[in-house]
């Protein structure tokens, strides 16, 4: 059995047009010590993470605490909507996401369809099973991402899901025999 523990990132403020720079603010900061602390009595053998600095960041304290290298993995970075900001393509956020998850094979110029995205993160997670068979490993990604790759191997993660039951920060366990996702369960407790 493999076991991922899937962290979306922590939050982080708005900045155009700087998408893979973008620090935790500082309750984001707060929050990723809330995600180490809630796994701190977990095994975790490897870290692995988004290239974007707001997923790193969040599981940057997993990996200090266990004196690990936080390892990056393309494959988990977020999902291009379009190339450049949505406005570009006449769109709100809201309506270019709505768009990509009414049709999953729909993309905006430049962007990835929901399609692209999850065959992207499902191979960097059959990249993880293969390399750390038996071995549990923190993910560090984001919100669509997460969602689209999740719903490769369980339907219910859905744009309903990622619009209303996905927080930031969260972390999922998810249990994997081979290829196959044996179970999943939610672990990160929001602070009240």
């Amino acid at each position: 059995m493999t076991t991922l523990l899937f962290v979306r990132h922590a939050h982080s403020p708005w900045v155009p047009n700087r998408e893979a720079e973008r620090p935790l603010s500082t309750a984001g900061r707060v929050a990723a010590q809330r995600v180490a602390d809630q796994l701190d009595d977990r095994r975790i053998d490897a870290v692995v993470s988004s290239p974007y600095e707001r997923a790193r960041q969040t599981v940057e304290p997993l990996a200090v605490r266990r004196d690990l290298d936080v390892r990056t993995d393309d494959g988990f970075r977020e999902r291009a909507l379009a190339d450049g900001p949505v406005e570009t393509v006449g769109e709100t956020f809201e309506s270019a996401v709505d768009a990509v998850w009414s049709d999953w094979s729909f993309a905006w110029p430049g962007g990835e369809s929901s399609d692209e995205a999850q065959a992207r993160g499902v191979a960097a997670v059959e990249r993880i099973l293969d390399r750390h068979e038996g071995e549990t490993v923190a993910v560090g990604t984001h919100g669509q991402l997460l969602t689209a790759t999740l719903h490769h191997y369980d339907d219910r993660f859905d744009r309903t899901f990622w619009r209303e039951a996905l927080t930031t920060p969260d972390v999922y366990e998810a249990r994997f025999e081979g290829a196959e996702m044996a179970a999943i369960r939610r672990l990160y407790e929001p602070a009240e």
